[in-house]
Formats: structure tokens, C-alpha cells, sequence
């Protein structure tokens, strides 16, 4: 048990250190909104996932495990790509200023 109570501990220190990053290096309030909100989820999700790896019996947890896969990598693509395209878009605006002031 000891180890168990270790690795939940790591990934808890793991997942705030990430969180606190993520929002540290948006550029935008834009994408520091959407990380935010980015975050909030991903939190929620993991409780969720953790009180089922407790709570449910093993059989039920395998059957859960495959969706809960591939949900969490479509998911984790989707935000990607949401904040590249928040980033992309700033530059976009800041490069229309820029060749705005040399004309």
C-alpha cells in the first residue's frame, strides 16, 4: 500500500507542477483562459479516473480502460491543437501590425 499512496502522491506533485507551467507560459489571456479551463477538465476527469480505479472491481475497470484510453488521447489532441491555433492566430494579428508599420 505504501507504494500505491507514493505514486498517487508523485503524479499529484507531477500534475501541479504541469498545470502551474501550462498557465506560466500561455502568452495570451486568451490561451491562459483556455488553459485554465483546460486544466479544470483534466483535473475533474482524473478524480473521476482515480475513484474508479478504488472504487470499481476489476473486471468492470479493464472494460473501462480501453474507451477511457482513447478518449483521453482524442482529448488531449483536441486541446493541442486548440491552443496551437490560439497561438497562431496571435502571431497572425501581430504579424498584420508589423506590416502595417512598414507600409
Amino acid at each position: 500500500m505504501k507504494f500505491e499512496t507514493y505514486l498517487i502522491l508523485a503524479l499529484l506533485i507531477f500534475g501541479i507542477w504541469k498545470t502551474n507551467r501550462s498557465v506560466r507560459r500561455s502568452q495570451t489571456m486568451q490561451e491562459r483562459s483556455f488553459t485554465m479551463r483546460a486544466s479544470i477538465f483534466a483535473w475533474f476527469v482524473g478524480f473521476l479516473l482515480l475513484a474508479a480505479v478504488l472504487f470499481l472491481p476489476f473486471r468492470a475497470l479493464m472494460l473501462l480502460l480501453l474507451p477511457v484510453g482513447f478518449g483521453v488521447l482524442s482529448i488531449t489532441k483536441f486541446l493541442r491543437d486548440a491552443r496551437t491555433r490560439l497561438r497562431q492566430e496571435q502571431q497572425g494579428r501581430v504579424d498584420l501590425e508589423r506590416m502595417k508599420r512598414v507600409n
